[in-house]
């Protein structure tokens, strides 16, 4: 199981670990937790209540100047 990390307020998210880069950015709510599902290339996000989204990303190895 991947590990789940827990966000302590209001997050935009954008990339996950420096190399998990997704989409389109999403906000997480505090007390909600995210995980990388390397199988499908999703940031899965659980919202709470039993409630579960998913973001499509990828991995990135490239560097960005700046």
């Amino acid at each position: 199981m991947p590990e789940r990390v827990t966000v302590e307020r209001l997050t935009l998210v954008d990339t996950v670990d420096r190399w998990f880069h997704l989409d389109q950015p999403v906000f997480l709510e505090p007390g909600q937790t995210y995980w990388i599902d390397r199988m499908t290339n999703e940031l899965c996000i659980d919202r709470g209540n039993g409630r579960v989204t998913r973001t499509a990303g990828g991995m990135c190895r490239c560097r960005r100047s700046g």
